[in-house]
C-alpha cells in the first residue's frame, strides 16, 4: 500500500516559491598561531539572522577581553525578475594568550528555528615570536564545509538514502523489537510515498502512529551534515525462533537538485553579447532547483530469535513485565442475577497477544465468553497500557460459593525467568430468587405439603372397574410409542454428553464462534467510524479479521502469515479472487490510514472490504 505526505515548500530548507533552498552552517574562526602577549579575535558565524539560545565553548588557557559581539548582515538581489536573499549572523569575542602552549576552543551552539547547531572547534597554537608563515594560516571550518556540502547536482546514495535500526538483534519469542526507519538527506525534500510495507514474516507488527509530518534534525556523517526525518516506527513480536530478516523499505522520494540556469544574453551588440556570454559569467548566473524522482531502500534487518525456556507453570503468553488485578460485583446475589467478575493485565509487553485467562468457573454458574476491553498506548518504548477480561455469571442454585484466584504466568525480559502473579479468591453469596422453584425442587415442595395433612376424607363416589379387554395396550401407535422413548432418551444422552465434550474443547468452540465474534467485532468497528475514531477502527478491523482466521480455520496465532492463510485458503477450495480480496483487506487494514484521500471515505471502504471478505469466504467454504 502506498503511503503519500507532501510536506510543504518549507520542509528541509525548502523557503519561499523559488524553492531556493538554505543548508545551515554554522563555523568558528580564528587565527591558528599567535604571538605571546598578543590580542586577536575569534568569530562565530551563521548563515541565518533567526537565531536564539547561543552558547558559548569553554575558552580555557586565555583571557576574555571583550564579547560576545553582535552583528548581522542581510542581502538581496535581483536577477532577471527574482528576489533572493541571504542573512548572516557574527558573534565575535576578543582574547589574548599570555602563555606559550597549544589550547583547544570547543564548539559553541546555538538555536536556530527550533533546531540546534553545533560549530567546529579551533586549536591555537601560542608561541613566541611566529613568522608571517605561520601566522597566515587563519583556521576555520568555512573551506571544509563548503566542500563536503558543496551544492548537491547528482542526486547518489550519499546525498539521500534511508536507513532501518533496531534497537536490539537478539530477542526471546514474543520481546518487544522497536524498528525505526530514518531518511536521510543533502538536499531539499517535497513529497515522498511508501511503495511497498516489508512483508515482515515471522513477526506480528504494531504499527506506531507516524501520521504527522515528521521532526526534522540534524546528523554529522563523515564531515556532512544531514537533515534526518523517521519516516516509519513498528513494534515487531517475533512469533517464531531462529534467525529472522526484517526486509528493506521501498519509498519513492521527490527531491531538489540545484542547477545552474543558462541563459542567453542578447544586447545587440556582438562584441558585448560574445563577452557576457562568457562561460566564467554563465557561471555566476542563477541557481535553480529541478525536481527528481528516485527510488530508494532501506537496508535488511536481521534478528536472531530464542525459544522460550521451558516451563511447568501454565503460560499465558504474555512476554514483558505485567500485574494483574480482580474485582466481583455484587458478592451476594439473588439466584439468575448477574455477577461481573474482571481480571484487568497492566504492564508493557506484548499486551495485544495476551488473548485468554486460566478462570475456573464452578458449574453451578451459566457464563459467557468475555468482553475484552484495551487500553493499550503504541509509544516509542513500547506497548503501554492495560487489557481487562469481562465475565457475566448468572448463578442457578442458592449456596455460597468460590470463585477460585486466577494465577498469571508470563516471561520476565528483565530477569529472563517464568514469574507467577494471582489475584485474591471471591467468596459469593446467593440466595433464592424468585424463578428458583422449577423442575424437580417444585414438585419435592408439592410432595412436602401434602405429607403434612391429615387423613383425606373417603370418597363415596361409586367407582369404576375397567376389564382388561378394556386396556388400550393392544394399539400399535402405543407399542411404537413404548420403543421410540428408550431410542430417543438414549440418542439424547449421546447428543448431551458429545455437546458437552465439544464445549470443553476452546479450540472447537473458537471454531463455532469465529464468525459471530468476527461480526460483533465489524460492528464495534462501524461505532469507531461513525466517531471518526481512526486508529481504534483500523485496529478493530484487523483484530476481527485477525482473530476469525485463526478461530475458523484453527490457526495457531504465532502461524498467522499471508502466506499459511494462503496455503489454508487454497486447501479449502476459497475462490482466488476471495484469498487475494481477503490479503489486500490485511494490507490495507494496516497501511491505507497513510494513503491519501478522504479519511472518511477510506475507512469507508475498508469496513465494506470486511465484510465482503468474510462474507465471501462463509458463503465457499466447504
Amino acid at each position: 500500500m502506498k503511503r503519500l505526505i507532501i510536506f510543504g515548500l518549507s520542509l528541509f530548507g525548502l523557503v519561499g516559491l523559488s524553492l531556493n533552498a538554505q543548508n545551515i552552517n554554522f563555523n568558528a574562526s580564528g587565527p591558528s598561531v599567535i604571538g605571546v602577549g598578543e590580542h586577536f579575535e575569534i568569530r562565530f558565524q551563521i548563515n541565518s539572522d533567526d537565531v536564539s539560545a547561543f552558547t558559548p565553548p569553554y575558552i580555557n588557557g586565555f583571557d576574555i577581553l571583550a564579547g560576545p559581539r553582535t552583528s548581522r548582515s542581510i542581502s538581496n538581489s535581483v536577477i532577471n525578475g527574482q528576489v533572493t536573499s541571504s542573512s548572516s549572523t557574527t558573534l565575535t569575542y576578543v582574547l589574548q594568550g599570555n602563555k606559550e602552549g597549544t589550547f583547544n576552543i570547543g564548539g559553541a551552539k546555538i538555536n536556530v528555528k527550533g533546531n540546534t547547531y553545533t560549530s567546529n572547534s579551533l586549536k591555537i597554537k601560542v608561541q613566541k615570536n611566529p613568522t608571517q608563515a605561520q601566522r597566515s594560516q587563519p583556521q576555520n571550518r568555512q573551506t571544509q564545509t563548503q566542500q563536503a556540502q558543496q551544492t548537491v547536482t547528482v542526486l547518489d546514495n550519499k546525498a539521500l538514502f534511508i536507513k532501518a535500526f533496531a534497537n536490539k538483534s537478539q530477542a526471546f519469542i514474543g520481546e518487544e523489537v522497536i524498528i525505526t526507519y530514518k531518511l536521510y538527506t543533502l538536499v531539499p525534500i517535497s513529497e515522498y510515498q511508501i511503495n511497498q510495507m516489508p512483508i515482515n514474516k515471522g513477526f506480528w507488527i504494531e504499527e506506531i502512529d507516524m501520521s504527522n509530518d515528521p521532526t526534522i534534525t540534524n546528523e554529522s556523517i563523515e564531515g556532512r551534515s544531514y537533515k534526518v526525518a523517521t519516516l516509519r516506527k513498528v513494534i515487531a513480536y517475533p512469533q517464531q525462533s531462529g534467525k529472522l530478516i526484517i526486509p528493506p523499505l521501498d519509498i519513492d522520494v521527490v527531491a531538489h537538485i540545484a542547477s545552474r540556469t543558462q541563459r542567453r544574453v542578447s544586447t545587440g551588440d556582438p562584441f558585448f553579447d560574445s563577452f557576457l556570454n562568457d562561460p566564467f559569467f554563465q557561471s555566476m548566473g542563477q541557481v535553480g532547483y529541478d525536481k527528481v524522482k528516485k527510488s530508494i531502500k532501506s537496508n535488511s534487518i536481521s534478528i536472531n530469535v530464542n525459544d522460550l525456556p521451558k516451563t511447568n507453570s501454565r503460560f499465558s503468553g504474555g512476554v514483558g513485565s505485567f500485574n494483574i488485578t480482580a474485582s466481583a460485583e455484587p458478592l451476594s446475589c439473588k439466584t439468575n442475577e448477574a455477577i461481573t467478575l474482571r481480571y484487568t493485565i497492566t504492564g508493557n509487553g506484548n499486551l495485544s497477544l495476551i488473548d485468554k485467562i486460566d478462570l475456573k468457573i464452578p458449574d453451578d454458574f451459566e457464563s459467557y465468553d468475555p468482553t475484552i476491553d484495551d487500553r493499550i498506548n503504541k509509544t516509542q518504548s513500547g506497548l503501554r497500557g492495560s487489557r481487562t477480561f469481562e465475565y457475566i455469571l448468572i448463578p442457578r442454585v442458592q449456596g455460597e460459593f468460590k470463585i477460585p484466584k486466577v494465577e498469571f504466568s508470563y516471561f520476565d525480559i528483565k530477569t529472563k525467568k517464568y514469574k507467577t502473579i494471582s489475584t485474591e479468591e471471591f467468596a459469593l453469596k446467593i440466595a433464592k430468587g424468585k424463578d428458583e422453584m422449577t423442575g424437580l425442587a417444585e414438585q419435592i415442595t408439592e410432595r412436602e405439603k401434602y405429607l403434612k395433612r391429615d387423613i383425606e376424607h373417603i370418597s363415596t363416589k361409586k367407582i369404576r372397574f375397567l376389564s382388561p379387554n378394556n386396556l388400550n395396550y393392544n394399539k400399535p401407535f402405543l407399542l411404537v410409542l413404548l420403543i421410540l422413548i428408550p431410542i430417543l432418551t438414549i440418542a439424547y444422552i449421546i447428543y448431551k454428553n458429545t455437546t458437552n465434550r465439544k464445549n470443553k474443547d476452546i479450540t472447537y468452540v473458537k471454531y463455532k464462534k469465529a464468525t459471530k465474534i468476527a461480526l460483533q467485532r465489524l460492528k464495534k468497528a462501524k461505532i469507531y467510524l461513525a466517531n471518526e475514531e481512526k486508529d481504534s477502527f483500523y485496529t478493530e478491523v484487523a483484530q476481527a479479521t485477525w482473530n476469525y482466521l485463526s478461530d475458523r480455520f484453527k490457526i495457531v496465532r504465532m502461524d498467522l502469515s499471508f502466506d499459511n492463510i494462503k496455503e489454508v485458503l487454497a486447501k479449502r477450495n476459497i475462490k482466488e479472487e476471495t484469498i487475494n480480496n481477503l490479503i489486500s483487506l490485511l494490507n490495507n487494514c494496516e497501511y491505507v490510514r497513510f494513503s491519501s484521500g478522504e479519511e472518511l471515505s477510506k475507512m469507508d471502504k475498508l469496513y465494506e472490504q470486511a465484510i465482503n471478505s468474510l462474507s465471501d469466504i462463509e458463503s465457499q467454504i466447504k
